[in-house]
């Protein structure tokens, strides 16, 4: 939602509460060197969800744009910046971050406009490698992988994400199964998106 409201009203009186919600919502990972994630739920203190890199990743994209658009203060900037470090911190985590690149769906609860005692189910997919790339390829991030874990591993991670990204299409159309909605236009658009992003920081003339 921020991310959205960001780039369709970046003057709404909403926004600054958002992000505060988004950054409060941050959990630290003892896997990860007590690091702040995300998970598919925003953190309450009772119960935190566990750490997921997509989620962790589209956080950071949204605060990134969030501080573009805003400005942001030094305890917003640090929180963002900790998403990347948790991020960079997977190959050394245990399992090496395997799973950090592999796309997930979740179902989404939500109530019925017109009768808010009845929930419908969304289901939710997630393209992690475009993500995971995004977040790498923000304003700050090979700062903070210079200060962090040293930016062969940032490039290495980045160079990861991008060639999973890529590897999921064949002839410019990207597949997310074999079903009947195995070709959605979304992630065509994440894809092209994410190769054209990189494409224009790594070949510049």
């Amino acid at each position: 939602m921020l991310r959205g409201l960001l780039r369709a009203a970046p003057g709404a009186t909403a926004l600054g509460g958002l992000r505060e919600v988004l950054v409060n919502g941050a959990t630290a990972d003892p896997a990860r060197g007590h690091h702040r994630c995300w998970g598919a739920a925003l953190a309450t203190g009772h119960g935190n969800p566990a750490p997921s890199a997509v989620h962790t990743a589209r956080a950071v994209v949204a605060l990134d744009r969030a501080a573009r658009v805003l400005g942001e203060d030094e305890r917003q900037r640090t929180v963002r910046e900790e998403g990347l470090r948790w991020l960079l911190a997977g190959p050394e985590a245990p399992g090496g971050g395997a799973t950090d690149l592999q796309n997930c769906q979740e179902e989404v609860r939500r109530p019925v406009q017109e009768d808010p005692l009845h929930q419908e189910l969304l289901s939710v997919r997630h393209f992690a490698a475009a993500w995971v790339a995004r977040a790498l390829m923000t304003d700050g991030a090979r700062q903070v992988a210079a200060e962090e874990v040293g930016l062969p591993v940032w490039e290495a991670q980045l160079t990861a994400a991008v060639a999973r990204v890529h590897g999921m299409q064949q002839g410019g159309v990207w597949r997310w199964d074999d079903g009947p909605m195995g070709h959605p236009v979304w992630m065509a658009y994440q894809g092209l998106s994410v190769l054209r992003r990189y494409a224009l920081m790594v070949c510049r003339p």
